[in-house]
C-alpha cells in the first residue's frame, strides 16, 4: 500500500475500484492503508474511518468539522463531515487516523428545530423536510414510496432530536429511513431493488455465518389494546387480536399490551400483532458474509436495502442487506461484510401519532359505548 497522495484538483486520475479517496477543501487523498465504511438501511448517518502511515515531516491538512466526500473507486458513498483526527508517530514515522459521518449526523446529534414545537397538517415527507431544512439536508421518497397520511396535529417533546421524530413519522407511514451517498435522507419501502449477483459459498464468499434463533419467537401473539378497562367502556374481547407463527414448532404464547391508544384501535391492534409475528420471525434469521469484492457482478457497490440472492450451506433464498461494511487493510485485503435478513425483518413498527379519545370508541359492528 502506498502512502496517501494528493491528487491535484482538475486532474483526472485513473481510479482504483478498490481504493478510497477522501476529498476535502485542500485536496483529494488516496492510498489509505486501513479503510472501513459503513452504510445502513435502518439507521443514519453512514460513517467512515481511515488511516495510514506517512513519511516523517509530512502531514495532511484535515481538521475536525471539515466538509468531506468519500469515494470508493469512482462511486461516491458518503457526503458529510470529518468528526475526529488523530496524529501520532515516532522519530521515524507519522500515523494519521480520520473518522467521519454523513450530513445526517446533525439530525441525530442535535435537538429538533421547529417553530411553536407543534406539527400541524404534515406527512412523513413534509415533516422530515422541515426538520432537515435547518441543517441543509435534502429529503426524498424512494421509488414507489408514499409519504403516508396527514397528521393533523402532534406536539413535540422539548429537546428530542430531529432523527427521533423522523423515525417515528416514517414508521407511521410504513417506511424505512436511511442516508444516501449524497447525504440525503431517503424514505423508502423495503427491498425494492435487486443486486446483479449475490453471496455464494464456493464463489465469492470468504467467510459466513447463518444464525437462527427461537427464544424471541412465539407460536401465538395475543395483542390487546389495554391491560385493564377500569371504566368498563372499552369494547371488551373485540379489543384483542391473535396472530399465529407457523414456524414455531411448539405451543409458546405471549400477551402484548399496547403502550399507545390509536383513534382506530382495532385496526392498530391487528397491525401490531401481525408486526410482532412477522418481525420476530424475520429477526430470528441473520446471515453475515464476507465477500471478496466491494461490488456485485455488474460493478455496482453493495447497497443497503437491496435484495441479494444468498446461497450458503443450509440456505438458498433472497435476503435484504441491512448493513454493509467495506474494509481494506494489509492483513485482510479488500472485502465487504454484508449483514442480511429476510424482508419481514425490516417491516416498520406500526405506531400512532394521534392518541385516541376513548369516549368516541365504537366496537366493530356498530356497538358503541352506553
Amino acid at each position: 500500500m502506498t502512502d496517501p497522495e494528493i491528487i491535484v484538483a482538475g486532474s483526472t486520475p485513473k481510479a482504483d475500484p478498490a481504493d478510497l479517496r477522501l476529498v476535502i477543501a485542500d485536496g483529494d487523498f488516496a492510498g489509505w492503508e486501513d479503510v472501513e465504511v459503513s452504510l445502513r438501511a435502518e439507521a443514519f448517518p453512514n460513517s467512515f474511518s481511515i488511516g495510514a502511515s506517512l513519511p516523517p515531516g509530512t502531514s495532511i491538512p484535515v481538521n475536525p468539522g471539515d466538509p468531506c466526500t468519500v469515494i470508493l473507486g469512482n462511486d461516491q458513498v458518503l457526503d458529510g463531515y470529518v468528526d475526529h483526527v488523530e496524529d501520532g508517530g515516532t522519530a521515524t514515522g507519522h500515523r494519521i487516523d480520520i473518522a467521519g459521518r454523513g450530513k445526517t449526523q446533525d439530525l441525530v446529534d442535535c435537538s429538533a428545530e421547529w417553530p411553536s414545537h407543534q406539527l400541524i397538517n404534515g406527512n412523513a415527507l413534509t415533516i422530515s423536510n422541515n426538520l432537515a431544512l435547518a441543517y441543509g439536508i435534502a429529503v426524498s421518497l424512494g421509488e414507489g414510496a408514499s409519504a403516508g397520511e396527514t397528521i393533523p396535529a402532534w406536539p413535540l417533546n422539548y429537546g428530542e432530536s430531529g432523527a427521533d421524530i423522523i423515525q417515528r413519522v416514517a414508521r407511521n407511514a410504513n417506511l424505512l429511513v436511511y442516508e444516501d451517498s449524497h447525504g440525503r435522507l431517503i424514505l423508502a419501502q423495503v427491498g425494492t431493488k435487486r443486486a446483479a449477483s449475490g453471496a455464494s459459498f464456493g464463489e465469492n464468499v470468504e467467510a459466513w455465518s447463518w444464525s437462527r434463533s427461537m427464544n424471541q419467537r412465539f407460536s401465538d401473539y395475543v395483542c390487546c389494546g389495554s391491560a385493564i378497562d377500569a371504566t368498563m367502556e372499552l369494547p371488551g374481547g373485540t379489543f384483542f387480536d391473535t396472530e399465529h407463527d407457523p414456524g414455531v414448532p411448539r405451543h409458546r404464547l405471549t400477551h402484548l399490551i399496547l403502550d399507545q391508544s390509536a383513534q382506530q384501535p382495532f385496526d392498530y391492534t391487528i397491525k401490531r400483532a401481525k408486526w410482532e409475528a412477522a418481525r420476530r420471525a424475520g429477526r430470528s434469521q441473520v446471515a453475515m458474509v464476507t465477500v471478496d469484492s466491494w461490488r456485485d457482478s455488474a460493478g455496482v457497490l453493495w447497497t443497503p436495502n437491496t435484495l441479494v440472492p444468498v446461497k450458503l450451506p443450509g440456505i438458498s433464498r433472497d435476503l435484504v442487506i441491512a448493513e454493509v461494511r467495506f474494509h481494506r487493510s494489509n492483513e485482510t485485503g479488500t472485502t465487504a461484510e454484508l449483514v442480511m435478513m429476510p424482508r419481514e425483518a425490516f417491516t416498520p413498527e406500526p405506531i400512532t401519532l394521534v392518541p385516541a379519545n376513548f369516549s368516541d370508541l365504537t366496537a366493530p359492528g356498530g356497538g358503541g359505548n352506553q
